[in-house]
């Protein structure tokens, strides 16, 4: 009898958990737990590029000496132009994949598939978003690039976390309930986008 009765206890607890319902406006707290541990960054070899992106946006007159240059708005702009993902103005996902599964190390090569998918999922959605607003590109802005590469490389950045392999995935309590969060209050494309 006891053994049912833990066992029912525990199943009402895993409903609990899976129907949590959270107010998007006000995110759990979280102690300070860097939630950018739950989905192992994989190891990957860029070479130079980090170094290049540093130098273009260093060298832009939106720069900000108090932040870092991988913070900037056009950072991933030249990520994706130096590495070949971006040709023109346009993520190539054939080249994404590519990239990826030259430097990624090998015992990181799973979350390749996870991370292409990402790109497509994100890349789908945006283009969607542009074509009901009838363009073609977002307009270039003061900051020196056009918002489209920042609006990927966080919906991506998102995607991946939320799709992250399960061994990669950090099963945590803060993780999960962070992933719950996501899930419910983050539809893609993840990140607010232009009106024009």
């Amino acid at each position: 009898m006891h053994k049912y009765i833990i066992c029912f206890g525990f199943l009402l607890i895993i409903l609990e958990c899976s129907l949590a319902s959270f107010n998007c406006s006000a995110p759990p707290n979280f102690n300070n737990f860097d939630i950018n541990t739950c989905c192992r960054t994989p190891e990957l070899d860029m070479g130079d590029v980090p170094q290049k992106c540093h130098k273009y946006v260093s060298g832009l007159k939106s720069a900000n000496s108090k932040y870092p240059s991988y913070a900037h708005l056009c950072y991933p702009d030249c990520i994706y132009r130096e590495t070949g993902a971006m040709v023109n103005g346009k993520i190539k996902v054939n080249r994404v994949k590519q990239y990826l599964e030259e430097h990624v190390h090998r015992r990181d090569q799973e979350i390749v598939s996870h991370i292409v998918q990402s790109f497509e999922s994100c890349l789908s959605n945006v283009k969607g978003h542009m074509k009901s607003l009838n363009i073609e590109s977002y307009k270039v802005l003061p900051h020196g690039c056009s918002p489209f590469a920042g609006i990927i490389y966080s919906c991506v950045n998102a995607e991946t976390f939320l799709n992250c392999p399960q061994q990669m995935w950090k099963n945590e309590k803060p993780c999960n309930l962070a992933k719950q969060f996501a899930e419910q209050c983050n539809p893609l494309p993840h990140v607010p986008l232009p009106s024009s």
